[in-house]
Parts: structure tokens; sequence; C-alpha cells
């Protein structure tokens, strides 16, 4: 008899594992330039990562998960034909970037071991590098983004490492995620070291909701992780129930005597804002004005002591549950709340078991959710590809 054995065949990563090195590699040059670049690269990520079945059921739960989502991308996409500010091409951005978004995450999340090792790698490293490159936006002057744009106002140039610090602040959870819990030392020091650069981070180039989208995405985590299952539910019922009465509970908590007056004046602005566009809300309640239909009211003056007049509606609302109805009704914010809903089961159902990837996934979730009802629009390519990207962070930490 042979004393030799046959060696076990050496698995490397696929499809799924060098598509996420490709994307993740690209990611904190593109985020901390304003981000617009993410978009495109997570439509071709999610075409080279979309996962092929011959699982008929298989199939049949993925595309159950995700209806709500595409039928809501699908209702805000046809709302455009009755928008006073009709663009096509907004339409097919919406789809489009929901497709290759839900692609883009199931892809990554479907490879095997090696894969979500190499996925795990490469987040660590994205958020590595855009912590590095933000923080010399933040101590020398902008000095990255003068490079292109000298002529520019610096108030303009801050918004791109800002807008960078906002897709950081969803990245993070994912790879605290791949650190927490590991058993050597240096994940254990590197978590810590990324969640307090990410905190400092938060609160530079004058955008507060960044360091509330944190705050908010920290205390999520900790509660991911002690109730990974029940948590994703939670997070998502307290989302989907704030899309549904925003437009009216915002008015109601702003009409508290004596808020609005302590309150910023760039805070005092959106309270205005919110009023307006609740009041427009009330006028197309069930079907909403159509998509980019919030363009219409750009024309409008509101005013302020100490700021003056300013635009009702500057290109959006600044509040996505608002945008939401504002733009789609009752109709699209119902679409809406179930896709989120639909969000929190899925994560409680697949990364239930892993305490990491749960408290990732509901960071994650808590972060975004905060900051897109209260700084971006809804239909901003760029953060809709960030959502996505949590996402995927956060089912790469799965092992």
């Amino acid at each position: 008899m042979s004393d030799e054995t046959t060696p076990a065949p050496v698995r490397r990563p696929g499809r799924a594992g060098w598509t996420a090195a490709a994307y993740f590699a690209f990611l904190a040059p593109a985020s901390v330039a304003g981000g617009m670049a993410l978009a495109p690269l997570q439509v071709l990520a999610g075409l080279a990562a979309a996962p092929f079945s011959k699982d008929g059921k298989r199939i049949g739960l993925f595309l159950l998960a995700v209806a709500p989502l595409l039928l809501f991308a699908i209702w805000a996409a046809v709302s455009h034909t009755w928008s006073p500010v009709p663009r096509p091409e907004q339409a097919v951005k919406v789809v489009g970037g929901c497709l290759a978004g839900v692609l883009f995450v199931a892809g990554l999340a479907a490879g095997g071991d090696k894969d979500r090792a190499l996925g795990r790698a490469s987040v660590l490293a994205a958020v590595v590098v855009l912590i590095a490159l933000s923080t010399i936006e933040a101590g020398g002057d902008l000095m990255i983004n003068r490079m292109g744009a000298s002529t520019t106002d610096p108030g303009v140039i801050e918004r791109n490492p800002g807008k960078g610090v906002s897709i950081l602040v969803v990245l993070i959870w994912g790879a605290i995620g791949a650190l927490i819990g590991g058993k050597h030392t240096w994940q254990r020091l590197t978590w810590r070291i990324l969640l307090v650069c990410a905190a400092l981070l938060s609160l530079q180039f004058n955008m507060a909701t960044n360091a509330a989208g944190f705050a908010m995405g920290f205390i999520a985590f900790v509660f991911g992780w002690m109730a990974p299952r029940i948590a994703p539910i939670v997070i998502s019922v307290g989302l989907a129930g704030w899309m549904l009465i925003a437009p009216w509970a915002s008015v109601i908590v702003l009409s508290l005597p004596g808020l609005q007056e302590r309150l910023p004046l760039s805070w005092q602005m959106r309270a205005e804002i919110w009023r307006y566009a609740s009041a427009r809300i009330d006028e197309k309640l069930i079907t909403g004005w159509g998509l980019d239909g919030a363009r219409k009211f750009g024309v409008e003056r509101l005013s302020l002591p100490g700021v003056g007049e300013f635009q009702a509606i500057p290109l959006h609302p600044h509040s996505f549950s608002m945008h939401v109805w504002l733009e789609t009704g009752l109709v699209g914010a119902a679409l809406a709340a179930l896709a989120i809903l639909a969000a929190g089961l899925v994560a409680s159902r697949t990364l239930g078991q892993s305490k990491a990837a749960a408290a990732a996934a509901v960071a994650a979730m808590a972060t975004v959710g905060t900051i897109w009802n209260v700084s971006y629009g809804a239909w901003q390519e760029w953060w809709i590809a960030a959502a996505f990207t949590g996402a995927a962070a956060a089912a790469l930490a799965r092992r």
C-alpha cells in the first residue's frame, strides 16, 4: 500500500472576492473626492459579482426579499411621468442604482469563506486609506480637493471630504465587525484606533450630521452586539415607522415652545423647509408631485431672522422620508417602509448568528437612516451606493 495521500485542493478567492477587492480599492479616493464615482463603480461591481444560481427556491426567496425595494424604485421612476420637472434620466438612475446595489450586496454575501476573507481585508484597507486621506484634508487645508479646483469657493470644496466622511461613518462598522472579537492583539487594538479616528473625523468639515450619524451608529452597534437577532428588526421597524409619520411628526416636534429658536441657524432653516414640504405633501398625498418634483419649489422663498431669504426647497427637503412623501406620495412611502422592514428581516435571518456581522448591519442602518433623514436627498446616487456599500461590508463580516 502507498502511504501517499491526495492533498486537499487549495481554495482561492473567486469572482466575489476579487470583485470586492477591486471595488474597495477605488472606494477611498472616490469618497474623499465627493463620492460621485461610487455609483458607476457599484454598477460595474454589481454586474461582475451578480450571483448565478439554478436553485429555483433560492432565486424565489431572493426575489421575495428584494421585491419591496425594486417596486419602490419602479414606482419612483414611473412618477416622473407626472412630475412638473420630468427627468427620464433620473428615473433610469434610481432603478439602475437600486438593482446594481442589490446585485452587489447579494454577490459579495454569496461568496465562500475565502471570498469573504478577501472582502474583509479590502474593507479594512479602504477604511484605513479613507481615514488617512480625510485626515490630510482636515489638517492640510483641503489640499487634495484644491488640486483640481483652486478657484472654487472653499465652502464648496469642503463638501467633498465631508461627503467622504459620510461614507466613512457608514463603512466603519463593517471594518469593526471584521476585527472585533479577534484572537490577535493587533485586531483588538486596530478596531479601537479606527473607531476613535472615525469619531474625530465625523466632527470635521462643518457637517454635524456626520457626528450625529456616527453617534447613532455606535449606539446601534452595541445594541446589535447584545441582541443580534432582534436588533435588525427593531431598528428597521423604527426607521420604517419614521418613514410613515415623518411629515407630520417633524412639524409637531418643531412646534414645541422655544425648541426651534435654540437650534443652530442651519437647523432652523431645515425646520422651515420641513414645514413647507409638509404642507406641499398634503396637497398631493397619494401619488406625490412626481420624481424631482421638489425642484418646482426652488423658486419659492422662505425667510428667517439672521438668515434672510432662502429657497423653500433647495433641490430636495434634506430628509429622505420627506423627499419620498413629497415626490412619490403615500404609495411610495408605504413601499419604502416595506423595503426597510424587509432589509431588517433579511439581516436578522442571514446575520443573526454572527454578533459582529449583525452589529455592523444594525449600525450601518442607523447611520444611514440618521444622515439620510437630515441631510441628503432620496435620489442622490452616490449616497444610495454608500448605503449598499455599508450593507455589503456588514455581510462580509460574517465568518
